[in-house]
């Protein structure tokens, strides 16, 4: 057999969870795969694999051949803890978008808009807009060069 069926048990297994999440997800519950550890469960499969014998992983039965791990259950390992962190991370984002929505909802928007005697103070009337324009200095005023045409001179054609 190229894993310990104590290993993969649902309720007593260290990896049970994740292997149910590899090969039959939708009997799990959201509680159980909020119980899993990933980052800790990570580092006890990555020992598994190996062979070191990860904290979680029960010692041998006396008499037996040390613990081997085909890569078919690596995989299938691997395939599960990912599956629960996307699970996690989902549920992590609803609810933080629900509690967002929440706080949107319990706090009005300001009002943006000026009031009508604010937004004359601001808004100067359109004829002194038009004179401040008038004498507002020409930006050509001085400016000579040969891209420019002279306004006493009118350009001549050859013929």
């Amino acid at each position: 057999m190229f894993y310990y069926p104590e290993v993969l048990q649902r309720h007593t297994g260290c990896f049970g969870t994740i292997w149910l999440a590899a090969t039959c997800s939708s009997r799990l519950l959201r509680r159980e795969y909020l119980g899993v550890d990933v980052p800790r469960t990570c580092s006890a499969v990555a020992a598994f694999v190996i062979g070191r014998g990860g904290w979680e992983v029960p010692p041998p039965p006396p008499g037996a051949p040390p613990p081997r791990c085909s890569l078919y259950l690596a995989a299938l390992l691997q395939l599960g803890l990912v599956r629960v962190y996307r699970r996690q991370c989902g549920w992590l984002l609803e609810e933080a978008a629900l509690v967002l929505g929440r706080l949107h909802r319990a706090r009005p928007p300001p009002n943006i808009d000026l009031s009508p005697p604010r937004r004359l103070q601001l808004v100067a009337d359109a004829r002194e807009l038009m004179a401040a324009l008038e004498l507002a200095p020409d930006p050509f005023f001085g400016v000579m060069g040969p891209g420019l045409p002279s306004p006493t001179e009118l350009p001549q054609v050859p013929p």
